[in-house]
């Protein structure tokens, strides 16, 4: 094995352990809010209470409903980006027309971290704490008053994807996607960090803050970006040794001299 491909696969190890150590503290963070009686005096803030992703915490079980419901729906998207088209199942797939489940996945991603930086923008004059104040006179269905145009504006990123995923293999289509994401979630995390750490110093309670839920919807698109991220990366690496070393997808023959029909079990071999 050559430095390169040793340096390769130090890389992917490092991503994946990356990845994985992420993983466990966003879920341990995640369940904070379980154990803040037993653990701290005086909780210091956690999970998605006081976001649009918190629609339901008024105790700990319908907290811990709320919870599963997030975490079922990011496996849910991350499914439905990975699925090459109407299979159940994830396989080495072409060029092609944009993929709808993967485009809508994504574009869900793109639009939470929208509303994100849009929390981040309104905190600085101190609206957002109006905002869910508003929207707590209601209850849970009072965040429908967010929630309709965070719809809206997840129609306006599918259209954007749409129209740019015109062209190209889908692996890089799909990396290009999760790139962007990561990029955003993390530069949105950095920019909101210390204007938290600024805002908590005027005001108080963590939850009702925007740089609060800028922070949460940044981390959860991080965490969903990490799964097909990682995925990708060694899918990929398949997918050009495939283009590279043509196998038969039924008997694994090597197709390299052969063309029309696998010589071994006569599948149809692709154009």
């Amino acid at each position: 094995m050559t430095k390169a491909k040793h340096a390769g696969h130090r890389l992917r190890r490092a991503i994946l352990v990356a990845g994985i150590l992420y993983a466990i503290a966003a879920l341990i963070w995640a369940v904070l809010p379980f154990f803040s009686d037993l653990l701290f005096e005086e909780f210091v803030g956690a999970g998605l209470i006081g976001t649009p992703l918190g629609w339901w915490s008024e105790g700990p079980r319908s907290y811990g409903v709320n919870l599963a419901l997030v975490l079922s729906l990011l496996l849910l998207a991350q499914w439905a980006f990975l699925r090459p088209g109407r299979a159940w199942r994830m396989r080495l797939a072409g060029t092609g027309r944009p993929l709808a489940s993967a485009v809508i996945a994504a574009s869900a991603m793109a639009m939470l971290l929208t509303v994100s930086a849009f929390t981040l923008l309104v905190e600085l004059p101190n609206w957002w704490e109006p905002i869910l104040d508003s929207a707590g006179e209601w209850g849970p269905w009072g965040l429908l008053i967010i929630w309709v145009p965070m719809l809206a504006l997840w129609g306006v990123w599918a259209w954007i994807f749409f129209v740019y995923w015109r062209q190209g293999d889908r692996y890089t289509q799909l990396g290009r996607m999760i790139r962007g994401l990561v990029a955003g979630s993390l530069v949105e995390a950095l920019v909101a960090v210390p204007v938290h750490v600024w805002v908590m110093r005027h005001r108080d309670c963590y939850c009702a803050r925007g740089t609060y839920t800028t922070l949460v919807i940044s981390g959860t698109v991080l965490l969903w970006a990490f799964g097909p991220g990682i995925i990708l990366l060694y899918m990929r690496e398949k997918y050009r040794r495939a283009q590279l070393f043509p196998i038969c997808t039924k008997c694994g023959y090597d197709l390299r001299a052969s063309t029309g029909v696998c010589p071994e079990c006569g599948t149809p071999i692709p154009g």
